[in-house]
C-alpha cells in the first residue's frame, strides 16, 4: 500500500537563503518532489511513512511554519 500525504507548504520567513536551501536539500532525502519558491518550500510525495516522520523532525529543528 502506497503512503500518500498532501503536499507540505513550508513558510521559511526569517531563514537566510542559505538555510532555506539547506532545509530543501535535507527534505530531498525524504520526498520525491521538493521545490523552493522564494521564502517557501513545497515538498510532496514522501518516500514512505518513516521518511515523512523524519522530515517533520527536521522541520521542527528549523522552526518553520508548515501548512
Amino acid at each position: 500500500m502506497k503512503f500518500v500525504q498532501p503536499p507540505l507548504k513550508i513558510n521559511c520567513d526569517g531563514l537566510s537563503k542559505k538555510l532555506i536551501f539547506e532545509l530543501a536539500d535535507q527534505l530531498r532525502l525524504h520526498f520525491v518532489d521538493v521545490d523552493v519558491f522564494g521564502d517557501e518550500i513545497s515538498a510532496s510525495k514522501p518516500l514512505n511513512h518513516f521518511h515523512y516522520e523524519w522530515a517533520w523532525q527536521i522541520l521542527d529543528k528549523f522552526g518553520v511554519k508548515v501548512t
